[in-house]
């Protein structure tokens, strides 16, 4: 039988899930058709059972493995020597996947340390103040482009989406001498992710009002340095002809909804017109591949649910870096589930040879 593939978009615990036919000899397939439109999703249990049990040691283990490949910056020699940096981001993210505050965190790290994977069992607020720094954002958003790699082969149909993180932080929204009203501060996580796995292969963190168009262009060509990219979906937000023309470049195929008031003129672009046509005259197959886009949606659905909607940090790069750990966790535990189902090998050693070589410098 040809191997086919059906992706189980919520599941449980907000892990990803591939089923494949080739795994599953039982029933045949128009059975597990039929139990899908009644809204079941197959599951292969084994491999879901085993990456649910193992999913903390072996995250440990491949965040250990993601940061030992961070190089220690130069010691000027003034003052006291920094704490190891490659550590103190491993310390970050590990605080970020236990969900607990800094002070919390500390048993935890310390038992780690106990295990060998640190060599220093760093202060709360030494933390904090590690989360606070400019040279954290540029570092963890390498690690998250480095930990989508080892599935390049499998993703090639992607999707975007942005969503908010909420912050303890209030600002003035309507302030007179008889109204006086705040609203809550959050920052915006803008994800380009794959519809297979979930994994997600850029990410632009922003302020909370900043919108989601202007981010298309940084996530489709992060994401083409690294991936063949054939079939993009995202929402209506995301409709013009500047960021059609951008995914096409690519030659990926843009599943971009149209508004309602979207005109075909001779003078739009010819891939504005060409899916507009497609759109008006297939509608039935132009959403079939649309609602692909349906998955970004569920990666903000594990992200959360796993690690929270919210961020700790008061100050502002702080809450960036926060949300920039989370993404790396959910790529980790992304990659964990696809071991088991997928089979595959994760040796970052060799990535980082192959792919960043010259490039991952903290100058």
């Amino acid at each position: 039988m040809k191997k086919q593939t059906h992706l189980d978009q919520w599941g449980v615990c907000g892990t990803p899930k591939v089923w494949r036919s080739d795994r599953m000899s039982i029933k045949p397939l128009k059975d597990i058709e039929k139990k899908v439109n009644k809204g079941s999703y197959p599951q292969d249990w084994v491999a879901y059972n085993l990456a649910q049990t193992q999913e903390k040691l072996l995250f440990i283990e491949l965040l250990h493995e993601l940061t030992s490949q961070i190089p220690q910056p130069k010691y000027k020699g003034n003052g006291r020597p920094p704490a190891n940096f490659g550590e103190m981001v491993f310390t970050c993210c590990l605080k970020t996947y236990l969900d607990f505050s800094s002070r919390r965190s500390e048993s935890d790290i310390k038992l780690v340390k106990q295990l060998g994977y640190i060599t220093h069992a760093s202060h709360f607020n030494t933390i904090l103040k590690y989360l606070n720094q400019p040279i954290m954002k540029k570092v963890l958003a390498k690690l998250i482009a480095l930990s989508s790699l080892p599935l390049k082969e499998i993703e090639k149909d992607f999707t975007m989406d942005a969503s908010g993180f909420s912050t303890a932080m209030v600002c003035n929204w309507n302030k007179s001498q008889k109204i006086h009203s705040e609203k809550r501060l959050f920052k915006k996580a803008h994800v380009m992710s794959g519809v297979k796995t979930n994994i997600i292969t850029h990410v632009e963190i922003t302020d909370g009002y900043v919108h989601d168009s202007l981010m298309l262009e940084k996530l489709v060509v992060s994401t083409n340095k690294h991936f063949r990219m054939e079939e993009v979906s995202a929402d209506k937000g995301y409709s013009s002809e500047k960021n059609l023309q951008i995914i096409a470049k690519t030659g990926a195929v843009p599943y971009v909804l149209f508004k309602i008031n979207a005109k075909k003129t001779k003078d739009r672009l010819p891939i504005w017109r060409t899916m507009l046509l497609f759109f008006r005259e297939n509608k039935e197959e132009f959403m079939e591949h649309y609602h692909k886009r349906n998955n970004a949606e569920s990666v903000f659905s594990m992200m959360k649910r796993k690690f929270g909607g919210f961020v700790r940090a008061r100050k502002s790069l702080a809450q960036e870096n926060e949300v920039l750990c989370k993404v790396l966790c959910h790529n980790i535990c992304v990659l964990i589930q696809e071991m088991f189902e997928l089979g595959i090998k994760i040796d970052f050693e060799e990535i980082v040879r192959d792919e960043f070589m010259c490039k991952f410098r903290l100058d």
